[in-house]
Parts: structure tokens; C-alpha cells; sequence
């Protein structure tokens, strides 16, 4: 660290929901750093498995970690909520307790917001996971780091339609986290990205490249849950975030109102590139796109809508597709079994692994969590 005097505190805040058999692989993560003071505090939201069993255990281990037990399930956004107001650290991180982070994130994070004090987050490199292990950290570049003026930053996210941010890989000043609030249960498919949009609206960010700094682990079974977020419901949710922010922030942020607009275009052009593979797979979500297009950017996307239901929905189209349509489902079926067979491959290759006395392997994959009810 640069400053001179106590070593920076870092509160983990880790909402564990029937997350029993990774939760001590998580806050096994979180103490691998060595220049900050660690405070890790473990919330069990009324789990009906024996993740309590196993949390209570964390603190024989060591005397930073403190564990708590929801009295009735809440929700991760609650939870989270609840954890984030008792953090007491000069910076804050909120860990899932099936993710986890990377040796000395902690450390190169907090340094860079210590010699950073308009930053209100910085966020690094996510490796992606699943099964059981860590993947391995093999030889990786070296560190470097931009600091986006916060309005910029939520630019760039307005013309992407999202923020890149999946959410492990963030460690927040808690001055700032105090000053944004919690996480919104107006939007529980995407509180976590207003969350960072409101954060952006307080100050800088830092995006780091180089070492990795946390695994964000897939699961099969997360996919889709509750939303369609291969079709339109994920645009819905991106949507709903981009709103929150401006209703609850855009009052900070010069020229919210045309950085809303961009974020608009951005969602309609999604809906637009997405609709002619919708037209081969699920011909209504076709339409709910088109629609979705419109409501979102009526100037643009009119012709470009036009365009595509004229080409698309023509008789000779129709007959084309409807002739695919078996060869579209069978496309279709095998790719909802690849994240299946992902994780069959996954969990063979950590057998081999450990028949040959190496525990970590490497594997890939994406995941979608919502931070709503019971499913995490």
C-alpha cells in the first residue's frame, strides 16, 4: 500500500443460499491476500439443506470470519442488503458463497482505490467456471488499469446496452456503497447491474486487465430461471436497470436524458440482430422482439423492422423455415444439452486431475444468477 498507517480494512459480505458444499472453498479465497485487514461475514438465508452445518463451522477456522442464519429465508437481495449495511470495512465486496476470489485480488484492488479517492469500484478479470474446482492460474499479463470518469463509464455501458461487470470481480468503498444504498428490489433480474450504474453516478471506475481476479462458477441448472434471457426477457431486465438508474440517479449525471436514449438504441439493436434466429426457433419471440425494437427506439427501429418482417415473414420465407423447422429443433435441443455435457466433461476432467494429484483444472462456461428469491 502507498499511504502510511493502518492497513485498509475490507468487509466480504457472503450470502449463502443451499451452498453448503462451496461455501468454505469461497471464504478460503477471500483470506489468500496479505496487505489488507479481512472481515468476512457469512449470511445463511434459512438454508433447507445442511449449508448451516457447515457455516457455523467457518469460524473454528478462523477468527475473521463471523457467520449469521436468516430467521426465514429472504431473498439475495435482502440478504445482501442486510450484510452490506454491518459492513464496517473501508471497502466492501459482496461474494455469492459458489464464486470466489482470486489469491491477492484483494490486495491489488484495494491499493489502486487507495491511490484512486474519486473511485467508487474497481472491477478486474473474471475467469469463468464450473464443477467442483478452481480453475488453475497459469503464467498471465501484467497488471494495468484505466480510470473511467464515471459518466463515461456509464456511457460506454448505455452503448453496450449493459454493464460488463458479472459482479465477484468488485470491490466498492463503503463510504460510496453507503451513499448509493442497496441493491434495488425493484429490478431482481438486473439489481446488480444498477447497482453499479448507480455507483458510476457518485464517481470513478477502475477496470483492471491482467491477473485474474475472481471465478464466477456456471451452473447448468442456473440458466434461464424465471426469465428468458436468450430472447427478450433479458433485454427487459437490461432495460429495467437502465430505468431505475435514471429515475434514481440521473439526476448526477450531466446529460442522463440523451445517455438514456443511447441505452435504448443500444437494447433495439440487440432485439433487432436477435429476431431472424428467433424467426427459425420460436417464431412468437420473433414478433416480441420486433415489438420490443419498437418500443424502445421507434425512429430507428421502424425500417429496420419493416425490412425484416417483409423478408422474413414472406410466404417463400415460411416454407423455408417450416422445412428447417426439424433440423431447428434438433439444433436447438443439442444446444441446451452442451452446458449438460459441459459440466459432465468438467467433472471428468477433475477425476483425472485428482488420480493424478492435481486438484484445480481448467474449464469454461457462462451463467445466469438472479438476485431474487430462493434461486441462486
Amino acid at each position: 500500500m502507498t499511504s502510511i498507517g493502518p492497513r485498509p480494512t475490507v468487509s466480504v459480505v457472503v450470502p449463502c443460499y443451499k451452498y453448503g458444499q462451496y461455501v468454505q472453498q469461497t471464504v478460503t479465497s477471500i483470506l489468500r491476500n496479505e496487505r489488507v485487514d479481512i472481515d468476512v461475514l457469512v449470511i445463511d438465508d434459512c438454508s433447507p439443506d445442511d449449508s448451516w452445518e457447515v457455516v457455523q463451522a467457518l469460524p473454528r477456522f478462523d477468527t475473521r470470519v463471523r457467520v449469521v442464519r436468516n430467521e426465514r429465508n429472504q431473498g439475495l437481495i435482502a440478504t445482501a442488503n442486510d450484510g452490506l449495511d454491518q459492513a464496517e470495512g473501508d471497502y466492501v465486496v459482496l461474494l455469492s458463497a459458489d464464486d470466489a476470489l482470486a489469491p491477492g485480488w484483494l490486495d491489488r484492488g484495494v491499493d489502486l482505490l487507495e491511490r484512486t479517492p474519486h473511485a467508487t469500484f474497481v472491477k478486474g478479470p473474471v475467469r469463468v467456471f464450473e464443477g467442483p474446482h478452481l480453475p488453475t492460474l497459469r503464467k498471465q499479463r501484467d497488471l494495468r488499469s484505466v480510470v473511467w470518469p464515471g459518466r463515461d463509464w456509464i456511457a460506454k455501458s448505455c452503448d453496450q446496452g449493459v454493464t460488463d461487470v458479472r459482479s465477484p470481480e468488485v470491490i466498492v468503498r463503503t463510504s460510496a456503497q453507503r451513499q448509493a444504498g442497496g441493491y434495488n428490489p425493484k429490478v431482481p433480474y438486473s439489481s446488480d447491474m444498477e447497482m453499479w450504474l448507480r455507483l458510476a453516478s457518485l464517481g470513478d471506475v477502475i477496470e483492471v486487465t491482467g491477473p485474474v481476479s475472481a471465478f464466477y462458477r456456471f451452473h447448468p441448472s442456473n440458466m434461464s430461471r424465471g426469465k428468458d434471457l436468450l430472447g427478450v426477457g433479458e433485454l427487459d431486465s437490461n432495460d429495467d436497470a437502465f430505468d431505475e438508474w435514471y429515475a434514481g440517479a440521473g439526476s448526477r449525471v450531466e446529460g442522463a436524458d440523451e445517455l438514456l436514449k443511447r441505452a435504448h438504441r443500444a437494447l433495439a439493436v440487440m432485439a433487432v440482430a436477435r429476431a431472424p434466429r428467433a424467426f427459425l426457433e420460436d417464431p412468437p419471440m420473433f414478433q416480441r422482439l420486433c415489438e420490443f425494437a419498437l418500443e424502445k427506439d421507434l425512429l430507428w427501429a421502424a425500417p429496420q423492422v419493416a425490412k425484416l418482417r417483409q423478408r422474413l415473414t414472406s410466404p417463400l420465407a415460411v416454407r423455408a423455415r417450416d422445412r428447417l423447422t426439424p433440423l431447428t429443433e434438433a439444433v436447438v435441443q443439442t444446444r441446451r444439452k452442451v452446458p449438460h455435457l459441459r459440466a459432465r466433461a468438467g467433472a471428468y476432467t477433475a477425476w483425472v486431475n485428482d488420480r493424478l494429484g492435481t486438484a484445480d483444472h481448467d474449464a469454461t462456461g457462462t451463467k445466469a444468477r438472479h438476485m431474487n428469491g430462493e434461486g441462486r
